[in-house]
């Protein structure tokens, strides 16, 4: 018997993916973000805050909303065009991490009829910042 695995769901402009659910906090807005100047190549900028919060745009450009993530008790903020909400995922529909990638940012696949969803890594993207 196969378990489940509760996901978030977003989508940036290059296309749908999800977050295990354990690895988000919340989802805020762009406002009040301060360019750095001399950011790294996936770096958007900082948000005020206890700490400050990084921002990325690792799996594509977004929008104006901001996936708030975790990995190791580090935060760090993903850009999205928006989210789609939280999935329960059948762990047997969970299949292996596409070949060809060169950064291990994707570490699994969720087929839906026509779509695809890419599962990311947490620990991946927030090594980034």
């Amino acid at each position: 018997m196969t378990g489940t695995t509760a996901m978030v769901c977003f989508r940036t402009e290059r296309g749908q993916f999800a977050l295990p659910i354990a690895a988000t906090l919340s989802v805020r807005t762009m406002a009040g973000l301060v360019e750095l100047p001399s950011p790294g190549p996936d770096v958007l900028g900082m948000l005020p805050g206890d700490p400050p919060l990084s921002v990325l745009s690792t799996l594509g450009a977004g929008g104006d909303r901001v996936l708030v993530c975790v990995s190791d008790e580090v935060r760090y903020g993903l850009q999205v065009l928006e989210v789609l909400g939280v999935r329960h995922v059948d762990d047997g529909l969970i299949g292996p991490a596409p070949i060809g990638q060169g950064d291990g940012l994707v570490v699994g696949t969720i087929s839906d009829g026509d779509d695809l969803v890419l599962i990311a890594d947490a620990g991946a993207i927030g090594a980034r910042r």
